[in-house]
């Protein structure tokens, strides 16, 4: 079985092919991880086609090779990938959710499953804007619920960095379609810059203090008070 497991919730993407691996490890598959940006085809059918050291069945777990630039290379790879009916087990995790253009040319026994981004969050990063606090709260802990307080930060520091670069470069700092780099444009003209460097910095320390332990309170009281004195 392939498994492809993209989108854009990598929370729930890295979830999903974690318990894959698990429930491999549990049937004592050998678990081979291989980089999907730098693999080669020969590395590739090597992994594939070489008998296990100690005859087990294997699973392969291959990463974001839909992320790599074409090349002749990543055709071969992927003719190999669409052709072969002597596999093992194979995930296929992508950081990113890959468009249905892609899609519609691989096979279709393939066992997709993608992780979308709830509209809550969404509507809660397109709300920031200094001194709308009440509305800024309300929209945090709708998505914080819905989607879990880990994700909406990934996500907030990812606004705030877009719009770092809307407003030092404008269109020429931002990669996204007309419309999105429009909204952008127009969201970052509601800080200075001053605000927004402030706001990205007190997201690293609240990173940092989750990470090392440096504070005792969960990520999403550090977030609420970060709202309050936006």
């Amino acid at each position: 079985m392939i498994y492809f497991i993209h989108g854009e919730d990598q929370a729930l993407t890295r979830s999903e092919a974690l318990n894959l691996l698990k429930a491999a490890k549990k049937e004592k598959k050998e678990i081979l991880r291989l980089d999907g940006l730098k693999i080669s085809l020969n590395e590739l059918i090597q992994a594939f086609e070489s008998n296990s050291l100690f005859g087990q069945d294997k699973l392969i777990y291959l990463e974001n090779f839909f992320q790599r630039n074409k090349s002749k290379n990543k055709e071969e790879i992927l003719t190999y990938l669409k052709a072969s009916e002597i596999l093992p087990d194979l995930i296929i995790w992508e950081k990113k959710e890959i468009s249905g253009t892609t899609l519609r040319w691989l096979p279709k026994n393939w066992d997709y499953r993608v992780f979308k981004i709830k509209q809550s969050i969404f509507s809660f990063l397109d709300s920031l804007t200094p001194y709308n606090q009440e509305t800024n709260l309300s929209l945090l802990r709708k998505a914080s619920s819905k989607d879990g307080p880990e994700l909406v930060f990934y996500m907030m520091a990812k606004r705030i960095r877009d719009l770092l670069l809307a407003k030092e470069l404008g269109k020429k700092g931002l990669v996204g379609a007309p419309w999105q780099i429009g909204k952008l444009i127009k969201q970052s003209q509601a800080f200075t810059i001053e605000k927004l460097l402030t706001i990205y910095k007190k997201l690293l320390n609240i990173d940092l203090d989750i990470k090392t332990g440096g504070s005792f309170m969960p990520l999403d009281w550090h977030l609420d008070l970060l709202l309050t004195r936006l």
